[in-house]
């Protein structure tokens, strides 16, 4: 008998068919809210304290309350043993809206609505890291400071990725209004140029935990992961590319537009640097 599933709703964990939420929240009328998606492996929650900054971070930035006080951990690890999750890998996702309040602005006066769930996690196989994943660029671009924040308006990413998929590929490239490259659709982006690892700097990228982890992994072992404003002709001189968020880790890009791409040997060193602090 499968077992049922739980969510984490506001104050309690409940059986995921009796979570309701009113169709007046904000989150669902205006996607007034945040999210992150974290990883878990045998019950252990990975880059907890990065994923809460960056949710407060945004939180705070749009009159959000936050909660506090709160055990973030013993509720996530509640939320996965209610679901069986304390082995292997899951998923956890956490949403935090404004919850009801009237007006068009952003009222403080209002009790925020926060979610908590968990799901089994599959990542690609083997056979695809080595392939590595190809990509294809969003022909829409994008400027807005909402990017920079892990925004539950997600339509235009949602977008770009289908996008990707109706070309063969499994992961958009957006570009700024600029034509400057800015990121992926669900991912972040690292290269590799004359030996050295850069990621785009692009005013509407959301800033990314796994690039934060990597970069200071490198840094313990004498390299550098800089952010550099990066047109399409810089990434058409990279020696590598690659895709990376919470769940899929570091992925090789092997084609952009159609166009091969080499799978570096240095694919090997940032999932090394990756699983380092992963086990720290």
């Amino acid at each position: 008998m499968p077992i049922a599933e739980y969510v984490w709703l506001n104050e309690e964990l409940v059986p995921l068919d009796q979570a309701l939420v009113s169709v007046n929240d904000r989150g669902f009328l205006y996607g007034d809210g945040f999210f992150e998606t974290l990883r878990a492996e045998d019950g252990r929650i990975l880059f907890m304290p990065e994923h809460l900054a960056r949710l407060k971070a945004s939180a705070q930035a749009f009159r959000i309350p936050f909660p506090k006080k709160f055990s973030w951990e013993r509720r996530l690890s509640r939320v996965l043993a209610a679901n069986g999750l304390e082995r292997g890998l899951a998923r956890l996702k956490i949403l935090l809206t404004r919850g009801e309040a009237a007006g068009l602005g952003l009222p403080r006066e209002t009790w925020p609505t926060l979610v908590i769930w968990a799901q089994a996690y599959s990542p690609p196989a083997p056979e695809e890291y080595a392939r590595g994943w190809p990509v294809a660029t969003f022909p829409e671009r994008r400027t807005t400071f909402t990017g920079r924040h892990k925004s539950l308006n997600y339509l235009f990413y949602l977008a770009a990725r289908q996008y990707a998929l109706d070309q063969g590929a499994k992961e958009a490239l957006i570009l700024e209004a600029d034509g400057l490259v800015s990121e992926g659709a669900a991912t972040s982006l690292i290269y590799r140029q004359d030996g050295n690892f850069f990621t785009p700097e692009a005013p509407s990228a959301l800033p990314g935990v796994t690039i934060a982890v990597l970069g200071r992994s490198l840094a313990r072992r004498g390299l550098s992961l800089a952010a550099v404003p990066t047109t399409q002709a810089n990434l058409a001189q990279a020696e590598g590319l690659w895709l990376t968020n919470s769940l899929l880790g570091v992925m090789p890009v092997s084609s952009l537009d159609g166009r091969p791409w080499p799978i570096s040997e240095a694919a090997g060193l940032l999932q090394e640097c990756l699983k380092t602090e992963e086990q720290a």
